[in-house]
């Protein structure tokens, strides 16, 4: 009777991970946010620095915060990608959230092209600034939608820090460089990398 019962939470336990997804999947996108929200939000303040004289602005210190977190993700994103490519993909749930990051993520490139054609073609550094807020719309949207499916208080959290920071920097760009800046890499370090990391640790607890 004993291990007829704890083959039974067995199976209800397994179950429950296939519906809710958590394990692998979670893994995989837990870890990415921790190195894009961390690289980022890191060349987010340094750039601040800059403004503030503190960090040099030109030189190879300043080509290395320019492009140093892009590619260093790029080449940590494929690392990522390539481990877990054999990982199972999980529940349905799992599925469905995985595609509402991806598709945001999708959408943000694509809104990086829009803007840095039409900021070139207009001649407006500006212009480019309201990339990342677009960024931190959708991102707001794809954690709301993943707090509307897990109901978990967190969640919810998270993509109200989203959208308060897209606020927050539509007004910060028609002020101090250095103000945006500063939002910009705390909500990347809150709303991203330290998300990230709970759904990472979790995820590997789980496993």
């Amino acid at each position: 009777m004993a291990s007829d019962l704890e083959s039974a939470r067995d199976d209800l336990a397994y179950m429950r991970a296939l519906v809710t997804g958590s394990g692998p999947l979670q893994a995989t996108m837990g870890e990415a946010f921790v190195w894009g929200g961390g690289l980022y939000g890191a060349q987010c303040l340094l750039h601040w620095l800059q403004t503030l004289g503190l960090v040099p602005g030109e030189g190879l210190i300043a080509l290395a915060i320019a492009m140093g977190p892009t590619l260093l993700f790029c080449i940590v994103l494929g690392f990522i990608l390539w481990k877990d490519r054999k990982k199972p993909p999980g529940g349905p749930t799992a599925r469905a959230l995985g595609a509402v990051f991806q598709g945001a993520g999708l959408a943000n490139l694509v809104m990086a092209f829009v803007f840095a054609y039409g900021a070139q073609k207009a001649e407006s550094f500006g212009l480019w600034l309201y990339h990342p807020i677009v960024v931190c719309m959708f991102q707001g949207v794809a954690w709301f939608v993943a707090w509307v499916i897990l109901r978990r208080a967190w969640v919810g959290l998270v993509a109200l820090g989203w959208f308060a920071a897209t606020v927050a920097l539509g007004v910060a760009v028609f002020g101090d460089i250095g103000v945006y800046l500063l939002i910009l890499g705390i909500a990347l370090i809150l709303c991203m990398a330290l998300p990230g990391w709970v759904i990472w640790r979790g995820a590997t607890k789980a496993a």
